[in-house]
């Protein structure tokens, strides 16, 4: 055989190989291809991948302007917005607002939100299951409807100011008939018909599709600060103080709140003395018919004060007494918050300390301030 015929072989060997080598590169490629989409798929099969996924869609969609491709955009108009536009709303809202979801109760359904701005409800169908690699199971997970909450734009706001505070949005003063009535003061509630107490007024403001500017403004035309809290903005000229003599110059007349604080916390270990375990001691500075002086009588003549543990009071009873954060919400109204330790050894020798820590709200009413309700501080 000659040397060129077995060179001509030898290419012809060489070539085969090389083709088989590309095919084996291709076919590898292909199945590395297939493992690696199949693994994204079983990521994104996973729910929360899935709505994270969403919700970064439903952002670059707003700032491609292709916000449709997912909410219908509704025809919104408000006093307080020359230009009321849901497409330039999405687009700001979603530029830099942190994006979450939340399950509902009902199954495969989520809210979607934008910050506190609730976006969308959007449920979802995880009917269809996808097997892959044989060992890789996972839901294919499809939009099956999604509600979107855009009929009075973006930002529906509330708001509960002192009557004579002035509220403006984007420089627009807020008309009468945004103002929905005045609102109690919860805390007072049962106690309105018998005491003069001051209520604000509550306004609800809706249609606004960009984050409107708010300024508020008492009498004199200076700029007050809000509390938002519970979806809602307040504000009120309500004095507040951690002086205890500051705050009875603002009163009908003085009261000491921690002498008050000292018997119920010895009327809650049976220590008070006096008629009914020492109701009759508190009842002064409680209001008949009202929920406080309910739950203290029930106390008082009910069989649970006879179980208290048996113990003696040390010598030191009170330490670490203090009284701060008075609210006056009128000469009639006030609320203060009261923290206290009450030491007591047990039969068996042990030591405890009861905390006191709550606030307490009283009324003047019939010549003297009562406490009407109570809050423990957490």
């Amino acid at each position: 055989m000659s040397k060129k015929k077995s060179r001509k072989k030898l290419s012809k060997y060489q070539i085969s190989l090389l083709a088989f080598f590309l095919l084996l590169l291709i076919g590898m490629e292909a199945v590395l291809l297939y493992v690696n989409n199949s693994l994204k798929a079983y990521e994104k099969g996973d729910i929360d991948n899935y709505l994270n996924s969403l919700l970064l869609d439903i952002k670059r969609q707003s700032q491609n302007g292709n916000i449709k491709k997912y909410f219908e955009l509704s025809k919104v108009k408000s006093d307080y917005e020359k230009r009321a536009s849901l497409e330039k709303g999405y687009k700001e809202l979603l530029k830099s607002a942190k994006l979450s979801y939340q399950k509902t109760d009902t199954i495969n359904v989520y809210n979607l939100y934008a910050d506190d701005v609730l976006l969308a409800t959007v449920t979802l169908d995880g009917s269809k299951e996808e097997h892959r690699l044989g060992l890789l199971t996972y839901t294919n997970w499809e939009i099956d409807s999604m509600e979107s909450y855009n009929e009075n734009g973006l930002y529906n706001l509330e708001f509960y100011l002192s009557s004579n505070y002035t509220l403006y949005i984007n420089d627009v003063k807020v008309k009468d008939s945004d103002l929905k009535g005045a609102e109690k003061i919860k805390e007072y509630e049962e106690v309105y018909d018998k005491v003069d107490l001051p209520s604000l007024n509550h306004y609800q403001i809706s249609g606004l599709t960009v984050k409107p500017k708010i300024v508020i403004k008492d009498k004199s035309g200076k700029e007050i600060k809000t509390e938002y809290k519970d979806n809602a903005y307040y504000a009120n000229d309500y004095f507040k103080t951690d002086d205890i003599k500051e705050a009875m110059q603002k009163l009908k007349a003085e009261y000491d709140p921690l002498k008050f604080a000292r018997n119920w916390s010895l009327f809650l270990t049976d220590d008070l003395s006096g008629a009914r375990h020492g109701f009759y001691t508190l009842e002064p500075n409680l209001m008949e018919g009202t929920a406080m002086y309910k739950r203290a009588y029930s106390w008082a003549t009910g069989v649970d004060v006879t179980f208290t543990s048996i113990h003696t009071l040390d010598k030191e009873t009170f330490t670490n007494e203090k009284v701060s954060n008075f609210t006056i919400y009128n000469e009639n109204a006030f609320s203060v918050e009261v923290y206290l330790e009450k030491n007591m050894t047990l039969i068996d020798k042990q030591k405890k300390q009861d905390v006191l820590h709550d606030i307490f709200y009283y009324v003047y009413y019939d010549n003297a301030y009562r406490l009407v309700h109570m809050q423990t501080v957490a």
